[in-house]
């Protein structure tokens, strides 16, 4: 009788479980998780789950909203160079690969917020990656967000070394080179979006389109 009662609790707690994981509007598909887990370990699994369940909470948030708290849940992350992390030079994590290691370089950091803020339905036109110069930091080239609340308006910017989200204009210690999207570049004219450059997409660009979102967004959730 008691071995029954105890299966009968397991099939409930399963059945919640379910029911939990039925209800997630954002997920990872299983076979990728399962491979994550093995690969990174349980530590790195609480950390995806606890940005799942931060993109689930903000699904009907409002943008601003959005933006701080995807600036403050990657900023939780130690910064660490592509060469201690990666054994390379330069190397553009996905997500899964940044949260895994629990660590990353700027482009890290920059690229995770990104992605993570457009997949929340911030609108592409307002979030940009800008490269700057990074005045009195051991690491001067620098890469960061550009949030855009209204066009033609100074950005906000999204740092992992300040990480205040503050106008541009009250961050002097960067100097601002150029912002692209997966599909659009512009060199950077004082704190604002200069002028659209028509050329052949940077490596940064193409880095960019080549990451992996591994993170998928379920059509009509309930």
């Amino acid at each position: 009788m008691k071995t029954m009662m105890r299966f009968a609790l397991v099939l409930l707690v399963m059945a919640q479980f379910a029911v939990a994981g039925d209800k997630r509007v954002f997920y990872v598909d299983e076979k990728r998780a399962e491979t994550y887990k093995k690969e990174y370990g349980e530590q790195a699994e609480r950390r995806l789950n606890s940005l799942l369940n931060m993109m689930d909470s903000l699904v009907s948030s409002d943008e601003d909203q959005i933006v701080v708290e995807v600036n403050r849940f990657f900023n939780q992350i130690e910064y660490q160079t592509d060469l201690k992390t990666w054994g390379q030079k330069d190397y553009w994590a996905s997500r899964l690969e940044f949260l895994g290691k629990g660590q990353g370089d700027c482009e890290d950091f920059a690229v995770a917020k990104y992605l993570t803020m457009m997949q929340l339905g911030v609108p592409e036109k307002k979030i940009f990656l800008t490269y700057v110069k990074a005045a009195g930091y051991k690491d001067a080239a620098h890469l960061v967000v550009s949030y855009y609340k209204e066009p033609g308006t100074v950005p906000f910017v999204l740092d992992n070394y300040n990480k205040r989200i503050l106008p541009a204009t009250q961050r002097p210690d960067l100097v601002p080179v150029y912002s692209f999207s997966a599909n659009d570049l512009f060199l950077q004219k004082q704190q604002q979006l200069g002028k659209r450059v028509n050329r052949t997409p940077l490596k940064t660009q193409r880095n960019l389109k080549s990451i992996d979102l591994e993170i998928f967004k379920r059509v009509n959730n309930p």
